[in-house]
């Protein structure tokens, strides 16, 4: 049997499109493991009595696997320059594989922590949905206290739903005291999501958009078309 030095051995096996490089070292395991790194380099530890032929063939019998791993950490993997859009700024991010979905924010970037089948998209959307009901709700709370600031008396909100929609920012029921916002609304400066909030809180006392219903906006929100023409603009990432 040929002997492996306590050092990582580099060596390589023969696959479908070409060699396969992997990195060999021998630990106190029971079996053989494989595993492809973030970086696309594959990692082999074998137990004392695995022997170097054994390895190989271990290896090799996985090549296919190997490569479709390779390619979904490439595919997933960012081009320089990609961007999270959040709460208006672009956030650079990582993407490194794992069992189960997580995010973490580490000097200034994201890293997105997916299993194979979660794209990098829908990984940044559970991201924006766990953070998006504080923000929600402290928007709507400073919008209410704008009305409060006017002397206006609003119908109480009985609920505030936080959800996707595809072609409205937000929504009202007047006769229910029902609010809700669009998740979406988290790529935004936060500017707009007071705006939002403003805009469907007016619908409370003015259902309609009839000239009540800008009158109000009006003065409770003054800048509110500068932030309107904000909200419209293109998101710095996806």
């Amino acid at each position: 049997m040929a002997k492996m030095g306590k050092q990582p051995a580099l060596r390589q096996v023969s696959g479908p499109e070409g060699p396969i490089f992997y990195e060999l070292a021998r630990k106190k395991v029971k079996n053989l493991n494989l595993r492809v790194r973030p970086d696309g380099s594959v990692a082999v530890s074998v137990p004392a009595g695995v022997s170097l032929a054994q390895a190989d063939a271990f290896v090799a019998a996985r090549a296919d696997w190997i490569l479709r791993a390779i390619r979904n950490l490439e595919a997933r993997r960012p081009a320089d320059g990609h961007l999270v859009a959040l709460l208006g700024r672009g956030v650079p991010f990582d993407v490194l594989p794992a069992e189960q979905v997580s995010v973490e924010a580490k000097q200034g970037r994201l890293v997105l922590l997916l299993p194979p089948e979660v794209s990098p998209e829908q990984g940044i959307e559970e991201f924006r949905r766990q953070k998006a009901p504080p923000v929600m709700r402290r928007a709507v709370q400073l919008a209410q206290a704008r009305f409060a600031a006017e002397g206006i008396s609003l119908p109480a909100v009985q609920q505030l739903r936080i959800t996707a929609m595809k072609s409205r920012w937000g929504s009202c029921v007047p006769a229910k005291g029902r609010l809700a916002l669009n998740v979406h609304l988290m790529k935004k400066p936060f500017a707009c999501i007071e705006y939002v909030a403003v805009h469907e809180l007016c619908h409370l006392l003015a259902p309609n958009h009839g000239p009540g219903f800008y009158q109000l906006m009006d003065q409770v929100l003054p800048d509110h078309r500068q932030r309107k023409q904000l909200l419209n603009q293109p998101d710095p990432g996806i």
